[in-house]
């Protein structure tokens, strides 16, 4: 029964990525941002998440209009989002450059120059697919840590899409080993870290406790390479901007604890600075205040 659902589940998300990739941007942009919208109607308890959230972390800076306007613009964004992503193979052989201007290739180099490597952090914010490409097609060394799913068909099918912007990939399952050994060899290696995460350090997000991965500072501190915090903004369709922080070099007081939650504590700093900036491109939908 499970290898039938498995097959199933292949076929749906192979005939759904053929239909994006087979319609122009213009189309695509506006199917995902229709479905997002779907997803704002139908998926009630995410809605009150994410209005929730804003209301505790943006207190009365925010009119209820306000929020319940920007919760539609964070669910429109998701869905674009996810159409981006099964047309990342056509977008960058069209020219990702082409769509996305910003910041940050000086710190890019700065850090190859160094020889340790970076890790490059980033948030689920605007276009955080694209921000992936972005610097996979740049000509940076570059791996990625994913995650793996239950259903393998489904895992090979996402798997390709990333493997088409040039860049390599490292298993959750192995990432310890493989993050390292990506550092020494002078390679810059990407990580989401902006969710709740049960056995993270605990930082101030919006004046919030919020507990946050540590493996991004854990991997700084103990192979002396910098995280670069970046986002990608989206404007429109064929515009992004992408968004650098400066690197954060991991201090080295003697003590592993400490170091971990300041370098963490800076990255999500910097991210909460772009979020207030932009408050409808930041995953609201999230229970990321989960131990406050």
């Amino acid at each position: 029964m499970a290898g039938l659902t498995h097959n199933l589940e292949y076929l749906a998300t192979a005939a759904g990525v053929k239909l994006m990739q087979a319609l122009s941007p213009s189309l695509a942009d506006t199917f995902g941002a229709s479905l997002g919208g779907l997803a704002h109607a139908v998926l009630t308890s995410r809605r009150r998440i994410a209005l929730d959230n804003l209301e505790r972390a943006m207190g009365d800076s925010l009119s209820e209009e306000e929020r319940r306007q920007i919760v539609r613009d964070v669910f429109r964004n998701t869905g674009r989002t996810l159409v981006e992503f099964a047309r990342l193979g056509k977008t960058v052989r069209a020219g990702i450059g082409e769509i996305i201007v910003g910041d940050g290739l000086e710190y890019l180099r700065q850090v190859q120059s160094e020889g340790k490597g970076g890790i490059v952090v980033t948030a689920h914010f605007g276009s955080w697919e694209l921000f992936g490409a972005w610097v996979g097609t740049l000509g940076f060394p570059m791996d990625f840590v994913t995650g793996v799913q239950h259903n393998q068909k489904v895992d090979r099918l996402l798997t390709g899409f990333r493997k088409e912007i040039g860049v390599g990939l490292i298993s959750v399952a192995k990432g310890v080993r493989g993050v390292f050994k990506s550092l020494r060899a002078n390679r810059l290696v990407g990580l989401i870290s902006d969710q709740h995460a049960p056995s993270g350090v605990v930082v101030d997000f919006f004046s919030r406790r919020a507990s946050t991965p540590k493996g991004p500072a854990a991997f700084a501190v103990r192979s002396g390479a910098p995280v670069l915090p970046f986002v990608m903004r989206r404007e429109r369709p064929d515009r992004h901007v992408v968004m650098a922080g400066e690197p954060i070099y991991p201090p080295d007081s003697g003590d592993t604890d400490k170091d971990i939650a300041s370098v963490t504590a800076a990255y999500t700093k910097y991210f909460e600075s772009c979020v207030r900036r932009y408050p409808d491109q930041w995953l609201w939908t999230h229970r990321r205040w989960k131990v406050d």
